[in-house]
């Protein structure tokens, strides 16, 4: 009986380590986060994916770098775009990395928008934090990359290559966009960066 026990629980850690992302590669060497984003426009490529009764088509239209400290990740599963995008991912960079100073804001998501809280004595405004930080709304290229976004954790650093992209669904009658900024800078509605995401660095680990 011990012996089956034991092979019982052996069989039920292979399982859960199994349903972990697993790296197609290492890379050790730093991850320079006071590097701002880096942006190339393309020729738009289409990525189509059907699913749950949606068609959806992913435009790809610049090539897109960020490199940062994770600030926030929030999982989604309600709303047509949880379907391609299911979490969303918060970074700084440049001189709100350095040092640590992010982490003397508060920093919350919720409904794919992110929102920050400074004390009297942060000494930046907001244009300052806006310009050194993005909420991205990440669509993983592959299984494996959406299980390794799910694991990310405030503090990971991280760097994140893809695609800003245009998204546009269809149900029945029914139609819906999704358009990425292709500025860092910007605030507001529709200021989020939408990444089709194809490779993904942390901990020394790639992930694609």
């Amino acid at each position: 009986m011990p012996f089956f026990r034991l092979a019982a629980a052996t069989l039920t850690l292979i399982l859960v380590l199994s349903c972990g992302p697993s790296p197609s590669g290492r890379d050790a060497s730093p991850i320079n986060v006071l590097e701002p984003p880096s942006l190339e426009k393309q020729e738009p490529g289409i990525v189509t994916v059907s699913k749950d009764g949606y068609n959806i088509a992913i435009t790809q239209k610049a090539a897109y770098t960020v490199r940062g400290v994770v600030v926030g990740r929030e999982n989604y599963h309600s709303g047509w775009n949880t379907i391609i995008s299911p979490a969303d991912v918060a970074l700084c960079w440049g001189k709100l990395a350095e040092n640590g100073t992010y982490k003397r804001l508060k920093w919350s998501q919720g409904n794919r928008w992110y929102f920050w809280h400074a004390g009297n004595d942060f000494g930046y405004n907001n244009d300052f934090v806006a310009q050194h930080s993005s909420n991205n709304h990440l669509i993983p290229a592959t299984p494996n990359l959406a299980k390794a976004v799910r694991s990310l954790k405030e503090g990971d650093t991280v760097e994140m290559t893809g695609h800003l992209v245009d998204v546009a669904a269809t149900k029945k009658s029914q139609n819906y966009r999704w358009n990425s900024s292709i500025s860092t800078t910007d605030r507001g509605d529709g200021s989020c960066e939408i990444i089709y995401l194809t490779h993904l660095k942390v901990h020394g680990k790639i992930y694609q």
